[in-house]
């Protein structure tokens, strides 16, 4: 899979066909251009074009990430954009060079001979191009709409919301040609083993989840019936075979990581080749000690950017009831009265150590985090061979209020330079997953709240806490339910069990403004979300507050293009 991410020698070309914004796009030189539509191979290395712009547009989340935060700290960068006083100005280029790259496809289909299947490139276009719409009208609302001749690069206004949904819905319909996963072949013939090529089930769930949108932000209430169809195809193996983890534990170590069974559509990313945190977005900011125990990590760092958001053990403890199994697979050392770091000169590695103490103040539970392995495993601590405690690592923990994020793991390291003391952190050797299974299922318990089936929502809902609890005592309604008010409100304990089995994945921002901001009673937007979005009044949500504002780039040579009016009237 190399290929999917370094450049292709045809590929260089094809970079000219469009630049990086819609309205800076120049044609291309036909002669030369069109005589890289011949092979299969030519096919393969416009689709991986395509799919790194695909990539590098859907892992973008923006500013609407620092909004969904559940946060008890966060420092002097993030607030500013959780208050909306920082510019939210953000740039839409990316999205328009993946739309150009599918329209590539698209366009050039017919140049193809008849001994090239280009069909399936075609349908992985379309995905591409309902996908980025849907992202577009999330990010922005109103976006501008390429027309039908490709060749026309003449400034385009914004289209209303409507529309660039219903752009999203058209090319997402007709991708649903496209097989199964686990029936991808590329063009030698071979399976794809890569998440990021959608099958049938990345469709639907893209179908699932537009439609639930438009539900909302359209007052569509017919459209919930369209997105539960498409997230029961998943669900039922009608669209591919996924299966939920066995336990939390597992949904860490394996479906966070890359390709797992339960994971429907995922970005994919390979070490080396991308440095940083963007492949997994959704915690970078709140991870450090024990998944990361360079020394900047220790567990008594205070360096505002070793951790630029923090959430507090009382915080998780208010959350996660302590049988919930995803507290522990989530967090660690929760429940630790010392942390400290083990480091092992020998060997190189660094491990975390946690202790607690019983009422006698005797040791009971040594659990040590071993990131080589990325598995906390319980064991009777003792010092090895070339084991020392690094100096300052550790501290009683009775007082501390910092909870640790282990979700996403498997860090990356690399030495470059002899005199380096210790190697540099990279990125996470991860994929960034976009759907899975258990947001599927969540988000059908939601579409069935909305069609008044509560005996089916509650089914998919236990189904979920099922896996958490590792039983059936926590059924819906259980006590826990009733001490947080829930039983009342299925919708809100549906959003609290996505909050939970969801965390750190980029979904709170949309699932809040999905639920509503007081059109169906409880308001989750002012409610939930950051203190800037809370102070916001109806007007302002109407003139576009929950939608990034608009980047320079989209004006440059474009007097068509305007602000949205939230933005517009802010900036004045």
């Amino acid at each position: 899979m190399k290929r999917f991410v370094r450049e292709i020698v045809t590929v260089f070309m094809l970079g000219s066909v469009g630049c990086t914004d819609l309205i800076d796009m120049t044609p291309e030189s036909d002669v030369t251009f069109y005589s890289y539509f011949n092979t299969e191979q030519d096919a393969e290395a416009l689709l991986s074009t395509m799919e790194e712009c695909l990539r590098s547009s859907a892992a973008n989340q923006g500013h609407h990430g620092y909004y969904g935060w559940i946060a008890d700290h966060v420092n002097e960068t993030y607030a500013p954009y959780r208050e909306l006083e920082q510019t939210m100005a953000m740039n839409w280029q990316s999205y328009y060079t993946t739309l150009n790259k599918a329209d590539v496809i698209i366009d050039n289909a017919r140049r193809f001979p008849n001994s090239v299947d280009i069909k399936p490139y075609v349908l992985q276009a379309y995905f591409a191009k309902g996908v980025t719409y849907f992202e577009l009208a999330r990010k922005w609302g109103e976006a501008p709409i390429r027309g039908e001749d490709h060749s026309d690069y003449s400034p385009l206004p914004k289209s209303s919301v409507h529309d660039v949904l219903e752009e999203a819905t058209k090319y997402a319909l007709l991708a649903l040609d496209l097989p199964n996963f686990e029936e991808l072949k590329d063009g030698n013939g071979s399976s794809r083993t890569v998440k990021q090529f959608a099958g049938k089930g990345a469709v639907c769930a893209l179908l699932g989840h537009l439609y639930a949108w438009r539900a909302t932000i359209e007052n569509k209430p017919e459209y919930w019936a369209e997105a539960e169809k498409y997230c029961s195809m998943i669900i039922d193996g009608k669209a591919g075979n996924y299966v939920l983890a066995n336990t939390p534990e597992d949904l860490c170590l394996n479906e966070m990581h890359r390709n797992g069974q339960e994971t429907i559509w995922e970005l994919y990313y390979e070490p080396n080749e991308v440095y940083g945190t963007g492949n997994i977005w959704g915690d970078a900011d709140y991870i450090g000690f024990p998944v990361r125990t360079e020394s900047n990590f220790l567990p008594n760092t205070n360096y505002y950017w070793a951790y630029s958001v923090e959430i507090y053990r009382s915080t998780v403890n208010k959350l996660f009831h302590k049988e919930d199994r995803r507290r522990n697979a989530y967090f660690w050392g929760t429940d630790a009265d010392s942390l400290f770091v083990v480091y092992n000169k020998v060997s190189g590695k660094a491990n975390a150590i946690a202790v607690e103490y019983d009422e006698n103040g005797d040791r009971k539970v040594f659990t040590k985090y071993d990131n080589g392995n990325n598995c906390p495993v319980e064991l009777e601590y003792f010092l090895s061979e070339g084991d020392s405690i690094i100096e300052g690592g550790g501290y009683a923990t009775k007082d501390h209020e910092r909870a640790y994020v282990i979700k996403h793991r498997y860090p990356y390291y690399v030495k470059r330079y002899d005199w380096e003391s210790e190697p540099s952190f990279d990125c996470y050797d991860v994929n960034k997953v976009i759907w899975r299974l258990a947001d599927i299922i969540l988000l059908r318990a939601e579409c069935r709240v909305h069609q008044n089936d509560r005996d089916g929502a509650i089914a998919d809902l236990n189904r979920i806490r099922e896996r958490a609890y590792g039983n059936r005592k926590f059924d819906y309604p259980c006590e826990d339910d009733i001490e947080k008010n829930l039983t009342a409100d299925l919708q809100l304990a549906i959003f609290r069990e996505r909050e939970k089995e969801l965390m750190f994945e980029d979904c709170r921002f949309y699932d809040a403004v999905r639920n509503g901001w007081g059109q169906y009673g409880y308001d989750y937007v002012r409610n939930e979300l950051s203190p800037g979005i809370a102070r916001l009044t109806d007007q302002d949500i109407e003139d576009g507050a929950l939608y990034h504002e608009v980047g320079r780039l989209a004006f440059t040579n474009n007097e068509l293009m305007k602000q949205n009016a939230y933005w517009k009237k802010k900036r004045q």
